[in-house]
């Protein structure tokens, strides 16, 4: 097993932990049922917050390693090179002052003219459905999920944000909701760590590969 599947398997197992006391940490106590309530609501931001922790968590580490074999600009691929590009520049902004523009391109020039470090900052907007996941790993030229998550991942989002938003009352949440939405995230999960590594492996961040 090499340092990065360590790593990401260190991850997935921090995952499985924090999905399983979510899910069942109500079952173990005896409470008062506005009490349970309270906390199988929680249990739904929770394991929504550990896949979209480890979504961030696994690209970084990625994007870690890449950074530990010392790449220049002449061996990446274009498509890796955009990434940092993209990073750097933050295209969402409107850069209308000449100044920054001038010191943008110094930095780029700066930037590829020794090795490259990629930014390890991994936005998902708070909202890591599948589209904004497949988008991430388009953007590294990693394989992309199975549409299958799609469903249970936005059924998760659509509870996790009545939660959040205060509308959590129109929604009934029961033990077998949080069954699923914990075997959605481990599922979806191991095959975002399987396509990092696939995509580790076959070293698809090199030129012409």
């Amino acid at each position: 097993m090499n340092n990065l599947e360590n790593k990401l398997d260190n991850s997935f197992s921090q995952l499985q932990e924090k999905v399983y006391q979510a899910k069942t940490i109500h079952l173990h106590y005896s409470m008062l049922e506005q009490h349970k309530l309270f906390l199988t609501r929680q249990a739904v931001l929770s394991i929504y917050a550990a896949w979209e922790g480890l979504l961030k968590e696994c690209l970084l580490l990625y994007l870690q390693e890449l950074n530990t074999l010392k790449l220049e600009y002449n061996n990446i691929s274009d498509t890796y090179l955009a990434f940092q590009t993209n990073s750097v520049c933050k295209f969402k902004n409107n850069m209308t002052n000449y100044i920054t523009v001038k010191k943008l391109s110094k930095y780029l020039f700066d930037m590829y003219k020794h090795e490259v470090i990629f930014d390890t900052k991994i936005n998902v907007e708070s909202n890591a459905n599948l589209k904004i996941t497949n988008i991430l790993l388009g953007k590294l030229s990693l394989s992309a999920l199975e549409p299958k998550y799609e469903k249970g991942l936005n059924r998760l989002l659509l509870f996790r944000n009545s939660v959040a938003h205060g509308d959590s009352d129109n929604i009934k949440i029961e033990q077998k909701d949080l069954d699923e939405f914990s075997a959605t995230v481990q599922y979806i999960a191991s095959d975002l760590i399987t396509s990092i590594l696939e995509g580790y492996d076959k070293q698809v961040y090199i030129k012409n590969i």
